[in-house]
């Protein structure tokens, strides 16, 4: 999917409305839902294409990945997705093997930190973000060992 296209998609005909909201013009609303690649296009480079480029900058200058894709989770947390990085599949059974403990101890992390929360029988806001970071990091590792998975399976 493009960018523009994503947008038309949110944008959803509703654009004096999302004009309205975002305080510019129609006609830019109307232009985000466009293509933009050359000047041929009657496009214009929209924020998706904006957050791209500040992503792909922080890459290139050396920021970590979890840092130069804050703009992505933040997104995911504040509308209560998540964000789940699709890891390149290998074909071999040891990197399946090595997956499964990595799987294993964030299921075992998770343990620990909803165990000490437990103990005196009520959760803090501390405690329920622990659990809380825990748990989407097991389900985030659920996911790359399915890829290896996926990855191993002979054809």
């Amino acid at each position: 999917m493009k960018s523009y296209e994503a947008l038309n998609r949110a944008i959803s005909r509703q654009t004096v409305e999302h004009a309205r909201r975002l305080h510019v013009s129609t006609s830019l609303v109307h232009k985000w839902q466009e293509p933009s690649t050359d000047f041929t296009d009657s496009g214009a480079y929209n924020p998706l294409d904006r957050i791209e480029t500040i992503i792909e900058t922080a890459l290139s200058l050396g920021v970590k990945p979890e840092d130069a894709l804050a703009p992505i989770y933040y997104l995911a947390e504040r509308f209560g997705q998540i964000v789940i990085p699709v890891p390149a599949i290998e074909t071999s059974v040891t990197s399946v093997s090595a997956e499964l403990l990595k799987t294993i101890q964030e299921f075992g992390d998770l343990a620990s930190e909803a165990s000490k929360a437990l103990q005196d029988g009520k959760i803090t806001w501390q405690e329920h973000d622990r659990i809380n970071r825990e748990a989407w990091e097991l389900i985030r590792q659920v996911a790359v060992f399915l890829r290896r998975v996926e990855g191993a399976v002979k054809k």
